[in-house]
């Protein structure tokens, strides 16, 4: 899990938020590593991370609400975390 810095959201909410194919890689867009350790994604430009293992998943209609276990984490950047809020309960 990458918690992002407040106002600096937006590039990556625009380029989860986009059609992908099954099977497409959805960070292409995205300046990225990966963890040597789990293979987690790691944004450049979070200002932390959790790296998690999955544990379960549940389905939420038309989403799905994942569990997971934090295996390590650890701040990159100094900055307040963005927290998002939707406009609606039908529309980002």
């Amino acid at each position: 899990m990458n918690i992002l810095e407040q106002g600096q959201e937006g590039p990556v909410m625009k380029a989860m938020l986009k059609k992908f194919e099954p099977g497409e890689d959805r960070f292409t867009d995205v300046a990225h590593t990966r963890s040597e350790e789990t293979g987690c994604v790691i944004l450049d430009d979070a200002v932390s991370v959790l790296e998690c293992t999955v544990t379960d998943r549940m389905d939420a209609g038309d989403h799905y609400v994942v569990y997971g276990t934090v295996n390590s984490g650890k701040v990159l950047n100094d900055g307040l975390s963005a927290v998002h809020h939707r406009k609606s309960g039908t529309s980002y």
